[in-house]
């Protein structure tokens, strides 16, 4: 470099000569002073990089090879020690620390991944031993306990490196830069053959975290791992000095993978008695008794994954993050419209005397609208008489009250829905179900057996035409949602009893209230009595336009705002320190 500095030097010396023959030492004398400034921190950077150069290419190695995860998970930590003291070095230059920021980071992702399996290979010990290979030493890791905004990381059976989840179809990847490995991890309460419990989807609950290692400095051989929730946390401390946390909050949503949501919507809707997938209501994420449930009901022909990108955008806001959790409620879409809006009563009702929220949202989809009104609404006997005209007292009085249909006909609202956001809902019906397509539709649904047991002998004589049992219809969703269905035509007489807001789209035509969204016409999705209502230029799969996800956003921040100002935001039950569902 040195070298270098003198050949310029006496180039600029010849050309100075001709340009300034008086005095050209000036012009040199600069040059050098240049020349060996570059070659200090050429120096300089080049001390910074060696380390790191050769950490990341035993960082590669490690992830590369199929070493023994104890032996690889001591590479992992050893490779996120040497990062984080170069962080910690206060001459690094910035160039330098944005290095080993991206190396702690990874190797951190990568020795979290591990845990799962070196916690089952040590019987669960909250501090692990690990093997340095390169220096052959025994180092230990301790685990952090679970405290507010950290998870344990005994609570997972598997974590997986954000980064390495396929989230291709995502069309919105919500991320935060800053120090830490973001992972997600895997929660299964059913151990293998075992039925999946209520509330939880056959895949897992999946939780969007943050790994953090710290390295005792004052102890060789000693490290700590947090696992931290960048939703609750945006700060972390690493040897005294400030972080961003790193957060992935797409990572988790898209690790349930990719669903082909027509072709199973339509399975689910004609076979309901085989149901792809878990039922009912369901946890996206642990549950977490700080946060309001928002919960999202798909419509006819569609699965939760409809949600999946709603749900993703919705997390880039940090308030949003903060304040709620999503959840989702699956079911066949074949079934009876009341059927299933008394399945989301009952989730709600055993969620609510399990983990004891007092507030919850609902947004629903098409059908998946007239579900969620269902569980906002004080039917008395309106639906009751409607459904069955004349004959509704002498079918009332032969039926116990604990029967099926009178559970789904005869209920209060339920006050712990707080407000429902309606998107292209038909709440007076829709022609398709009278087209070719809905008939066609109609003859394809097999009801559960389930289903058709809760209908007694005396409905189906009431209700067949001329009382004859042979010509008795089931009544699907499809045929439920004609214009002419009598529970729909009940159902618009009764007041919706929380607030609410609508969602509608017209297909960019802008001639609303004349418009459609191409399925639900104008006059069938609004109500007068909504709080607002948005005309979005799409189809009938509103959710996912951006002007109806931002509408979404705005809706929820509004209500933040309204929790905050009535002081519905009660004292949250105490299940321990950890942000884990209740044993």
């Amino acid at each position: 470099m040195l070298r270098r500095a003198v050949f310029l030097g006496r180039a600029i010396e010849r050309a100075s000569t001709n340009f300034f023959p008086r005095n050209p030492y000036p012009a040199l004398a600069i040059c050098v002073s240049i020349c060996l400034g570059a070659c200090v921190n050429f120096e300089k950077q080049n001390s910074e990089s060696a380390p790191l150069a050769a950490a990341e290419l035993r960082l590669r190695r490690a992830e590369r090879q199929k070493l023994d995860v104890n032996a690889q998970a001591g590479d992992y930590l050893a490779v996120a020690s040497i990062a984080e003291r170069q962080l910690n070095s206060t001459s690094a230059s910035k160039t330098g620390h944005s290095s080993a920021t991206a190396l702690y980071n990874r190797a951190t992702a990568d020795l979290a991944s591990d845990l799962p399996a070196l916690i089952d290979s040590q019987r669960n010990s909250k501090t692990l031993v690990l093997k340095n290979s390169g220096t052959g030493e025994t180092e230990r890791l301790h685990l952090q306990p679970g405290a507010r905004g950290q998870y344990d990381a005994t609570y997972f059976q598997k974590i997986l490196v954000a980064d390495q989840i396929n989230q291709k179809h995502m069309q919105k990847h919500a991320t935060r830069e800053g120090l830490g490995g973001t992972v997600v991890g895997v929660h299964h309460s059913a151990k293998t053959g075992e039925p999946v419990p209520r509330l939880e989807p056959l895949k897992g609950v999946r939780a969007t975290m943050t790994a953090i290692v710290h390295t005792d400095q004052s102890h060789p051989g000693d490290a700590s791992l947090q696992l931290l929730d960048p939703t609750k946390l945006d700060m972390v401390v690493l040897n005294k000095k400030s972080y961003t946390l790193a957060g992935n909050y797409t990572a988790a949503q898209a690790s349930y993978g990719r669903v082909a949501g027509i072709w199973l919507g339509f399975m689910n809707m004609i076979q309901g008695e085989h149901m792809r997938g878990a039922a009912g209501l369901l946890f996206l994420q642990p549950y977490d008794p700080e946060k309001v449930p928002v919960i999202f009901v798909h419509g006819l022909l569609s699965t939760p994954s409809a949600w999946a990108n709603v749900a993703s955008s919705l997390s880039a806001d940090p308030e949003i993050r903060r304040h709620f959790q999503f959840w989702a409620f699956s079911y066949s879409t074949g079934n009876p419209m009341a059927y299933s809006a008394l399945l989301l009563r009952q989730d709600l009702g055993y969620a609510e005397e399990t983990y004891h929220f007092k507030q919850a949202i609902l947004v629903g989809h098409s059908m998946g609208g007239i579900v969620s009104r269902l569980q906002v609404t004080n039917s008395g006997r309106t639906l009751w008489n409607g459904v069955f005209g004349p004959k509704a007292d002498s079918l009332y009085a032969s039926q116990p009250n604990n029967s099926t249909i009178k559970q789904a006909l005869l209920f209060p609202a339920n006050p712990i829905v707080k407000r429902v956001i309606f998107v292209a809902t038909p709440h007076r019906g829709s022609s398709l179900s009278t087209s070719s397509i809905g008939a066609l539709g109609i003859r394809l649904i097999r009801l559960p057996v389930k289903v058709l047991n809760a209908i007694p002998n005396a409905v189906i004589v009431a209700v067949a035409p001329n009382s004859d049992p042979r010509k008795f219809r089931p009544p699907t969703s499809i045929a439920g949602l004609s214009p002419k269905n009598p529970l729909l035509l009940a159902l618009d007489k009764l007041p919706i009893n929380a607030p609410h807001n609508s969602i509608i789209g017209d297909r960019g035509r802008g001639d609303t209230p004349k418009s459609s969204d191409g399925i639900v016409p104008y006059w069938s999705s609004h109500l007068d009595s909504a709080q607002s209502e948005l005309i979005v230029p799409t189809g009938h799969g509103a959710m996912e336009h951006l002007k109806s996800v931002e509408e979404i956003r705005r809706i929820l921040l509004e209500q933040i705002d309204a929790i905050k100002a009535k002081g519905m935001q009660e004292k949250v039950p105490k299940y321990g320190t950890t942000l884990l569902p209740a044993a």
